[in-house]
């Protein structure tokens, strides 16, 4: 079941590290980084961009890659803010699996092999760097920034971009925001103590319906010594910010728990 729960997990969260450096190329016509500009001031215009619907659904093309195997599905995605994050996942009509992570487990039901896994947050961080916290990821789908320490950040220009960095944290962190309308490119986090690291490009940025900045193309990839790598490409449409989702999740009683 590996791979499936791979899939699912990760690609709640976007890739391509061959691609991650796209974002460092002058846009033409853009602004250039001011070089007067604070963390302070920067952290405060990301803010003014943050999406925070109480409920969210999307669909979503997926491409996953681990260097070994390949993956191509769709993905119809629910949450519910501050609750619940709920992804099925679908090839040529088919569900494969499912998935339901709350503030304190993930849940996984393998379609194929009728299997299912329950695990706390922590297989999160543990098995792929991500954030083991329900806000973190419901963050990264709606391409918020994810801060695990605000304060101390140093910020630096870099012609089309601002990096804003964390150093000296238990998590080093680093941000590439546009001066036009102060989006976030890229973002990476990395854990040395435990070898993982996690990039993220955010591109195509649109409005969803209620008028806000939105990127529909995100790419993840994620290395990590329990897990190795992998590559996650997901393709947002058919966005609704304002419609309350029916959200099911029931374990069969023929499927086998497992890990």
């Amino acid at each position: 079941m590996k791979i499936t729960a791979q899939i699912l997990i990760s690609f709640a969260f976007l890739l391509g590290l061959s691609s991650l450096n796209s974002c460092s190329a002058t846009r033409k016509g853009g602004r250039v980084a001011n070089k007067e500009v604070n963390a302070d001031f920067l952290l405060k215009q990301m803010a003014r961009q943050k999406l925070q619907p109480e409920w969210f659904s999307a669909r979503t093309n997926i491409d996953y890659d681990d260097g070994s195997q390949s993956f191509s599905a769709s993905a119809t995605i629910r949450m519910r803010r501050d609750s619940l994050l709920w992804i099925s996942i679908k090839k040529l009509g088919f569900e494969l699996a499912r998935v339901q992570v709350t503030r304190d487990s993930v849940y996984v039901l393998d379609r194929i092999n009728n299997e299912y896994a329950i695990e706390g947050l922590e297989y999160l961080s543990q098995s792929f760097g991500l954030p083991a916290d329900l806000n973190h990821l419901q963050d990264v789908i709606l391409g918020n920034p994810v801060f695990f320490e605000s304060k101390g950040l140093q910020v630096e220009p870099l012609g089309p971009s601002y990096h804003l960095m964390g150093r000296g944290l238990a998590i080093e962190s680093d941000y590439w925001i546009d001066p036009n309308g102060f989006v976030l490119r890229k973002m990476a986090f990395n854990d040395k103590k435990n070898s993982q690291q996690v990039n993220m490009l955010f591109e195509e940025y649109g409005e969803t319906p209620d008028n806000q900045k939105f990127s529909y193309l995100r790419r993840l990839e994620m290395n990590s010594q329990n897990s190795g790598k992998a590559a996650v490409s997901m393709k947002f449409s058919k966005l609704d910010t304002e419609i309350p989702k029916s959200i099911r999740f029931e374990i069969p009683d023929r499927y086998t728990r497992t890990k």
